[in-house]
């Protein structure tokens, strides 16, 4: 149910029940009036009726022999009231007031005397309500009196001589007359309550529509927002201070849903972007797994062949002996490739087989030292300065030396190899906050913009006799550190290799 049908039918309904509470009152002020004057009309009836029976009678009495005793006059007045027409005609003149049914005087065993109508005259009188109690009924009562069942109610005056009732006056009114009067009036207030009823739903009809104006532009802008279109707002004029501070919010809350939405889209597109690495990576690992497979089975199935090789070439130089020299240059040229081939297999197996990495306390600083230490002969021969910058505090980290050592070596060995016409190159290890870092920095010829992105693939080189392995096996051994390694790279400036790693808990 719409907002607009709730406020319509709680307005009738407050107007219905405003209008019945009203209606109520009205009806019980007109009907206690009614009845008031009803009441005192019937007195006043009854007390006329009673002062002229009275003056009837003594003025005609005395034209008899008085009374020895009061059977005597109880017999004189009842003679008197049934034959005076001048009584009778009274009570029918004073009958015909409003609300008055009949007027009745009615002798001690309540036989009628004399009576407004001609008929009711012999007859018992009816003892009716009184007139009195029925004012004080309720209201729903008394409307059920004067629409339902419509009784009559009497007003008696009692009529006597030396303190005996010898007459009683009875005005007999009707409710229905009550409800002829009231009846107009019933009509003119129902039209008054049917006409605001229609009226209210027209004003209402009208307000709703001009109140909820501003709902429905919320409501519109609301719209738009989970659309995504976001115009301009439109101007709130005529709008009530409280809506316009709610669209204005809501036009706050637009631009931020706006931004947030934007803001999502990035971080989809982005997590998009990071599912296709993630996938380029598993594919890689797959297919370095399915190599590393291959390759070990092949080292193996070629490891063999070569130890035998190996063995009959000793064999065939021993069978030989001294003097043929010239056969013995080609068997060692023969052993020399046979040894070259039998290192290239162990590296594949070292790097095919699963790695056992025994971590514990290391300092990177002592053991980037180490490798300075044990290659600055071989720099000097190259006309390379080598120079190893110890950091303030010790570098500690937990890691597996012998595999941190040979990745740091061929980080070293590989900025040797670069700088063949000598040059400058850095080990700089430290320590900010809980990050060990280590720098090898060479200013050698750097490296290619085409070729940065495939330094760390396997056998990838650029060096006739590489191998491509020495730059992947420091890759994985970071990553086995939970480390990090990247580089920075100049045409012509040289390059400069960062490594990152968990500093030791507990020590600073």
């Amino acid at each position: 149910m719409s907002l607009r049908v709730r406020l319509v039918l709680v307005i009738v309904v407050l107007v219905t029940l405003v209008a019945a509470a009203l209606s109520v009152l009205h009806l019980d002020t007109l009907i206690n009036s009614l009845s008031e004057d009803a009441l005192q009309r019937s007195e006043l009836v009854s007390q006329q009726v009673k002062s002229y029976v009275i003056e009837q009678v003594n003025e005609v009495s005395s034209e008899y022999a008085t009374p020895s005793d009061l059977e005597e006059t109880i017999a004189l007045w009842n003679q008197i009231v049934t034959s005076d027409a001048n009584i009778a005609k009274m009570l029918k003149m004073l009958a015909t007031s409003q609300g008055v049914v009949e007027i009745n005087v009615a002798g001690r065993t309540g036989e009628i005397l004399a009576s407004s109508v001609d008929s009711r005259v012999g007859q018992m009188m009816d003892r009716l309500p009184a007139l009195q109690v029925w004012n004080s009924l309720p209201l729903n009562r008394r409307l059920s009196d004067l629409f339902g069942r419509k009784p009559d109610y009497q007003v008696t005056v009692p009529l006597g001589l030396n303190g005996q009732e010898l007459f009683t006056v009875q005005v007999v009114t009707s409710t229905v007359l009550l409800s002829n009067i009231l009846l107009p009036e019933v009509r003119t207030v129902a039209y008054v309550s049917i006409a605001a009823l229609i009226a209210s739903l027209i004003l209402t009809a009208v307000a709703t529509n001009w109140l909820l104006r501003p709902v429905r532009r919320l409501e519109q802008m609301i719209d738009r927002m989970v659309q995504g279109k976001f115009g301009r707002p439109e101007k709130s004029e005529g709008m009530a201070k409280e809506f316009a501070a709610v669209e204005s919010k809501l036009n706050v809350l637009g631009e931020q849903f706006r931004g947030a939405r934007k803001e999502a889209s990035e971080m989809q597109h982005n997590l998009d972007q990071l599912l296709e690495r993630m996938e380029s990576h598993l594919d890689v690992a797959s297919r370095l797994t399915a190599i590393s497979r291959i390759t070990g089975s092949v080292a193996h199935e070629i490891k063999n062949p070569l130890n035998a090789i190996s063995l009959h070439l000793d064999l065939l130089r021993a069978r030989l002996g001294g003097p043929e020299d010239e056969l013995n240059a080609e068997i060692d040229v023969l052993s020399k490739e046979v040894r070259r081939l039998d290192r290239v297999v162990k590296t594949f197996l070292d790097f095919s087989r699963p790695v056992d990495v025994r971590l514990e306390e290391v300092d990177l600083a002592a053991l980037a030292r180490e490798v300075s230490d044990l290659m600055k002969p071989q720099a000097r021969l190259a006309k390379i300065d080598l120079v190893f910058d110890a950091p303030t505090v010790p570098a500690l980290i937990r890691g597996d030396a012998d595999l941190l050592k040979q990745a740091i070596l061929n980080l070293v060995t590989n900025a040797l190899d670069a700088m063949k016409e000598g040059g400058h190159l850095h080990l700089r290890a430290g320590r900010q906050d809980d990050i060990v870092t280590l720098e090898v920095a060479d200013d050698g010829p750097g490296i290619p913009p085409e070729l940065r992105n495939k330094v760390f693939q396997l056998y990838f080189t650029t060096k006739p006799k590489g191998s491509g392995i020495g730059l992947a096996m420091t890759y994985r051994a970071v990553q086995l550190h939970n480390g990090t390694i990247d580089f920075t790279s100049e045409n012509g400036r040289g390059t400069t290799f960062r490594l990152q790693f968990p500093a030791l808990v507990g020590h600073a």
